[in-house]
């Protein structure tokens, strides 16, 4: 089932108004009973094999918890189940090749096929969360979940099911327990974050995904360097709005249980360095890696490497986080590439605190400020490529990106005056797509008013008429997408 489409949220609110009808003790069980059915809509198999994900997390936090002395081993345990889960499942594109012979000359598989693995939706968001259970079990900043249902719930919630946000037991677990009534002001909230999510989704992120050609990044050497630049921004944009048009849905359908889902997105694009990108991008993961991978790390070099443990610390923590986190996103050399470029881009912003005392960048002139900001933005986005294609593509995309073509102008002036060219296909006369700019501009704009309004629900605080004017112009073009079928899956289900 689609999250941007009206069946979806009619389905969810139906779902809310029986959720506050029900009895207390029922909404838990009825709310795995929504999440259950929400996977089954993609795969009855994965219903199956994420309840065992679940069971087998469950006995573990059981088994920490009732057995201290063996508290160690039943992490570690837990742990490798849950990385192991990853791998077997998500990363089987690593092994199945080797396998597929081995498999057919044993009789387990037909001549000719290939091998093939369920992965689950969702798969690396459970896994996190689970792991992040387990550690904190072990380092016992909480107490296992005796519950089997509201455990099961922690995990399957259905809104942060696909991407996120994602949630630690011991945040939600307490907000699963006592939910938030819902009142104007919070169905108010949940409208305004449904509606800006939406309007990210579908007028911007899907947009900008269809001007992008589908071989931009695989043959970057058939294109102009403009082009390439201008595409290299839609696909930042698009990849922004995408996802954080998922998280303002989301977050706004749960409100209508009472439950608050962190927020995992406020405009990264005006980051001022790369320790504020990161504050700002995907924070629900962000936190995770800090908590889970870059502070123990940080406190291990300092207490294993006291003679270097300042120059180690500076550069070997960031860099491990990140190459985490691309690992986290797939198992590739240019995800990893991406994610060494951002420990990287870490590590030399934080150089000069080896001889000085660094300024915050609210302190700073407004100038470095928006110089940092710039600088921000052109590097982030130059690690989108190998993110998005191979290494050897990206080399050519960067290659070609310096060579740019003077743009016909006579041809096109006389092919407009015919009026044969359409405004697509500016770009074949090496001019600018003028409704892909259009687009962009636009995208900036809703993060320069959520900028003013100081919140992601900003559209909350407006007047009357501009929601209710914004909100026509979103149902007429969300009419439209819905029923042409133009509403295209979120990037980050696919992780």
């Amino acid at each position: 089932m689609t999250i941007p489409s009206l069946l979806f949220l009619a389905c969810a609110a139906a779902a809310a108004l029986i959720y506050w009808k029900i009895p207390a003790a029922w909404r838990a069980p009825w709310l795995l009973l929504l999440s259950f059915g929400f996977i089954a809509t993609y795969s009855w198999q994965f219903v199956l094999v994420l309840a065992l994900f679940v069971l087998v997390n469950y006995a573990v936090g059981l088994k920490m918890e009732g057995r201290p002395e063996r508290m160690q081993a039943w992490s570690y345990f837990g742990l490798a189940f849950n990385l192991l889960f990853l791998f077997v499942l998500k990363y089987n594109d690593f092994y199945l090749p080797a396998l597929s012979p081995l498999l057919t000359q044993m009789g387990l598989l037909a001549a000719g096929d290939t091998a093939r693995i369920i992965v689950p939706i969702g798969l690396s968001f459970l896994m996190v969360q689970a792991i992040s259970y387990v550690l904190d079990l072990r380092n016992k900043r909480l107490h296992a979940e005796k519950r089997l249902i509201p455990f099961a719930v922690y995990l399957l919630y259905f809104p942060k099911l696909l991407s996120g946000p994602i949630e630690k037991a011991r945040t939600f677990l307490p907000r699963l327990d006592q939910p938030r009534p819902v009142d104007r002001a919070q169905l108010e909230r949940s409208l305004a974050l449904i509606v800006t999510g939406l309007f990210r989704k579908i007028v911007f992120a899907d947009p900008l995904f269809n001007f992008i050609p589908t071989d931009v990044f695989t043959a970057p050497l058939h294109y102009a360097g403009q082009d390439l630049l201008l595409h290299l921004l839609a696909y930042s944009f698009a990849l922004y709005n995408d996802f954080a048009g998922y998280t303002g849905i989301v977050r706004g359908i749960s409100l209508w249980f009472g439950i608050e889902l962190s927020p995992n997105f406020n405009l990264p694009y005006l980051a001022r360095n790369f320790t504020e990108f990161w504050a700002r991008w995907h924070i629900s993961l962000s936190n995770w890696l800090r908590d889970y991978i870059f502070f123990p790390f940080s406190r291990m070099l300092a207490r294993h490497g006291q003679k270097y443990a300042k120059y180690l610390n500076l550069i070997l923590p960031p860099l491990v986080t990140m190459i985490v986190s691309g690992l986290w996103h797939g198992l590739g050399w240019g995800l990893i590439v991406w994610g060494a470029l951002h420990g990287l881009y870490q590590v030399i912003e934080r150089l000069p605190s080896l001889w000085h005392k660094v300024t915050p960048p609210n302190e700073q002139p407004k100038w470095k400020q928006a110089l940092g900001t710039s600088l921000t933005f052109i590097f982030a986005s130059a690690a989108w490529v190998p993110f998005h294609t191979s290494l050897t593509n990206s080399l050519q995309f960067f290659s070609s990106l310096v060579h740019w073509q003077k743009p016909e102008f006579y041809l096109f002036r006389t092919t407009v005056l015919e009026g044969k060219i359409p405004l697509t296909s500016w770009s074949d006369f090496g001019l600018p797509n003028p409704m892909l700019l259009m687009t962009l501009v636009l995208a900036i704009v809703l993060d320069i008013l959520q900028l003013r309004g100081k919140k992601e629900e900003f559209l909350q605080d407006w007047p009357g008429w501009a929601t209710g004017l914004f909100m026509l112009i979103l149902l007429i073009i969300g009419l439209l997408a819905t029923f042409s079928d133009q509403i295209a899956p979120f990037v980050y289900q696919t992780f």
